[in-house]
This record gives C-alpha cells, structure tokens and sequence, in this order.
C-alpha cells in the first residue's frame, strides 16, 4: 500500500514540477521569441525600401512591383541559418469561398551580409482578399501579420 501512496505522491509532484516549468517558459523563456539581432520586414519594394503597407495591390508584373521579405541584421551572420516563411491566403474562386491555402518558402541567410531580400511574386491564380505572412528563423517567430491583396485596379494612382 505504502509503494501505491509513493507512486501517487511522485506522479503529484511530477505533474507540479511540469507544470511550474511550463508557467516559468511561459513567462520568460526565450524559446520562440523573436531574435533581438535582426528585424523582418514585408512589403513592396520600392526605391531600394521595403513599404510595409496595410493594402497591396495583385500586380502580377513584376517589372511594375516586387512584394518580398528583408531581413536586417544587426550584425552579420557568421554561420547561415534556416529561413522559412509562409503566404497564408484566400484561394476560393467565388468571394464567399473560405477556403485558404498556404504557400511556402525556405532559403538560408548569407554569411557576412547584414541585409537580405526575398523577393516574393503574385501568381496567376492568387485572390484579393484577406492574407498573411508569417517568417521565422531557425524556428523563431520574427514576423506574423495580417495585410489585405486588392485588386490592380483598386490601387491608388502614383501620380
């Protein structure tokens, strides 16, 4: 009986452990935290910037407008790292079609290079509507927002 009270009381304790832990990460550790030495940026390119604009307008022709990534290091890399990002966007061909898909992208960074671009392009079948990127760097989180895809000819003239 008294190995069953023992087994009760370790598994107890164990659980508390466990669950300290996960509060303490929970409050301070930096696993998943965005890295403090480089900044990720989304937008289009433009004049040798990045605008990170609210709307974008579905030019497909990339001779008129670049969307892409940058990242900004504040230091440069010694070793490459892991570069992922993600497009989650509208892919229902009717306006109340909910359904989304996701496309993605991996590259590394380069070694000795405080800036880097990734251009992105708009494909042939992207939708306007409600998007969202998301980037992250050997597994952290460095950027997750929403911006919204309009239609070309929604766009404000650049006059």
């Amino acid at each position: 009986m008294r190995r069953g009270l023992n087994g009760v009381a370790s598994s107890a304790r164990r659980q508390a452990l466990a669950l300290l832990v996960g509060l303490a990460c929970g409050t301070g550790c930096r696993h998943g935290a965005p890295d403090a030495d480089v900044r990720a940026r989304f937008g289009v390119f433009f004049g040798g910037e990045v605008q990170e604009r609210e709307q974008i307008p579905l030019v497909l022709d990339r001779a008129r407008q670049t969307i892409g990534l940058r990242l900004e290091f504040t230091a440069a890399p010694t070793a490459a790292r892991e570069l992922v990002w993600e497009l989650d966007k509208p892919a229902g061909k009717k306006p109340n079609d909910t359904t989304r898909v996701v496309a993605y992208g991996e590259a590394k960074t380069r070694v000795g290079e405080t800036v880097q671009d990734v251009p992105l392009a708009f494909q042939q079948n992207d939708r306007p509507g409600a998007w969202r990127v998301r980037v992250t760097l050997d597994g952290k989180r460095l950027l997750d927002r929403p911006f919204t895809v309009i239609p070309a000819s929604e766009a404000p003239s650049e006059d």
